[in-house]
């Protein structure tokens, strides 16, 4: 289930080429200001990517999946690396 996307895209009008990352929608409770994820029940999804997707791919991948996720969008053609929360 998709909780929330960040949008990390240096050209935020290509939507036909994204690197789409997924992760636990958990990892981000530690963020200031964030809603909190309960993890108590569930699937928790660690990690997972796709490269090459729409960004409707991306969010559909994201909202089919069993557990609570944060979507993470970069460019397929820029240079990236998995999210961290601080």
């Amino acid at each position: 289930m998709l909780m929330n996307v960040i949008d990390l895209r240096e050209k935020p009008y290509r939507w036909k080429s994204v690197v789409a990352v997924i992760e636990s929608a958990a990892k981000n409770n530690a963020a200031e200001d964030a809603d909190p994820v309960d993890t108590s029940s569930g699937v928790e999804i660690d990690y997972a990517e796709r490269e090459d997707v729409t960004v409707r791919e991306a969010v559909l991948w994201a909202e089919q999946l069993q557990g609570k996720v944060t979507l993470y969008l970069y460019d397929k053609d820029g240079e990236w690396k998995a999210p961290t929360t601080s």
